[in-house]
């Protein structure tokens, strides 16, 4: 008894237990929840002085700069809120001029130097583009992307958001990177920071850091000697007056408001097991793509004649393509693999026959060799039986053409000869005759 009733006692319990089953596995079939954006101005009043104060950067940062980077950042959507990152170009390469803000804990935290590109100037660069092969820093606001270990080493990728100024950063591999250039012996050397190709360079000992801290969609603004930018950026051209004159304290200005819709969809396959697993994208999943693509730049990028001639330089769009040969000969190789195999287990077949089938298989062709020789025997006397006559009547018929040119001549002599008559006659066939004699009489 105690056996049976223990027997039904599991069998109630998987019951339940499959029946809650069942049941989640429909609720996630039936839901899916999904949100959507729907950004909306709204009119917003900044205190940017009492944000630039609670900061403690006066002397570090001046606050006209500081207040076009704050009221571009308000406006930025999809990113990553709580920290600023400023360069200052107007300032010598010899002098710290890029910040890192966290606006959240109200501090400075990084304050450092960094170089800009060859092409724009010497200590302090006046000429800036977003051309492709420039060799020009940008202006502008942009968005940090993820990290790598590219050819200068830890690395990070920025995406321009303004167009015409930046929008072609990723295209030109404009990366923060480090390197020896802004170190405090090259300058003690030389009296200012080297320069680079365009991208933003940091002291090689920082950049590991300063990247790990502003990573993934934070906003970094670069400001210079530029008095057309104002105009033309998207973020600042329409707050002009603001920036005439003193800067002012308070500003208002229209920020994008975003809000998150949640939608439930029933899809019509209710029993699919993708319906029943909500995919969930990763965020780093999709930047491998973009990040390969950078290498990929990066690589074309660097492959100018003072790098290529260097050690330290690496041909990563090289590596890339005997990557892809590999896979591809990877492919190659197994569809040879299978056709081997397949080949192989045919030839297997052919082996396992047993010696009648294959001896019988023999005789059969060796008949059909025989048979098929026969009638190509009689086809070929047909043939020539036939083309022995034709030749008969062709001779046939020259012989006749022979004789009847033969026989022409004589026939035309007889009718020459038979065509002499009496002048009676042809005046009779002419209907003459009588109207000559009555002239002679």
């Amino acid at each position: 008894m105690k056996k049976t009733l223990i027997f039904l006692s599991l069998l109630i319990i998987s019951s339940l237990s499959f029946s809650e089953g069942t049941n989640l596995e429909s609720i996630n079939q039936n839901t899916t929840i999904t949100t959507e954006t729907d950004i909306k101005p709204q009119k917003v009043i900044l205190d940017v002085k009492s944000v630039y104060d609670s900061l403690n950067i006066k002397g570090k940062i001046d606050y006209s700069i500081f207040q076009k980077a704050y009221l571009g950042y308000v406006q930025i959507p999809n990113k990553n809120p709580g920290v600023l990152v400023i360069i200052d170009y107007t300032k010598p390469s010899n002098e710290e001029r890029f910040y890192v803000l966290d606006l959240n804990k109200k501090k400075l935290v990084y304050s450092t130097r960094v170089a800009h590109s060859k092409n724009s100037g010497l200590e302090i660069p006046l000429e800036f583009s977003d051309d492709p092969n420039s060799y020009q820093s940008s202006l502008g606001f942009f968005l940090t992307l993820g990290e790598y270990n590219g050819a200068y080493g830890y690395s990070l990728r920025l995406k321009g958001l303004e167009e015409n100024i930046n929008a072609n950063a990723e295209s030109r591999a404009i990366v923060i990177h480090g390197g020896n250039i802004v170190d405090d012996e090259y300058i003690k050397k030389y009296g200012f920071a080297g320069r680079s190709l365009g991208c933003p360079v940091l002291p090689a000992a920082l950049t590991k850091e300063i990247v790990n801290y502003i990573k993934h969609g934070r906003v970094l603004f670069i400001y210079g000697n530029d008095e057309e930018y104002i105009e033309e950026s998207y973020y600042l051209s329409k707050l002009a007056p603001v920036f005439e004159g003193k800067p002012q304290n308070i500003v208002e200005l229209e920020k994008p408001r975003e809000t998150t819709k949640v939608v439930t969809t029933i899809p019509t396959a209710l029993n699919t097991p993708s319906a029943s697993t909500p995919t969930v994208e990763n965020p780093d999943q999709k930047n491998i793509s973009i990040m390969l693509d950078v290498i990929k730049k990066e690589a074309e990028y660097k492959q100018h004649l003072s790098f290529r001639k260097s050690e330290k330089f690496v041909d990563y769009f090289a590596v890339l393509k005997n990557v892809v040969e590999d896979n591809s000969t990877v492919k190659h190789s197994e569809t040879i693999a299978t056709n081997t195999k397949t080949e192989d287990s045919k030839n297997i077949e052919i082996l396992e026959k047993p010696k009648e089938i294959k001896d019988t298989e023999k005789s059969e062709k060796v008949l059909e060799k025989q048979e098929t020789t026969v009638e190509n025997k009689a086809q070929v006397l047909e043939e020539s039986k036939k083309e022995d006559l034709k030749q008969e009547e062709i001779k046939k018929e020259e012989v006749k053409t022979e004789e009847l040119k033969k026989e022409e001549p004589k026939k035309e002599e007889v009718k020459k000869v038979n065509r002499k008559y009496s002048e009676e006659v042809i005046r009779k066939s002419l209907g003459l005759g009588v109207k000559l004699k009555s002239k002679t009489k």
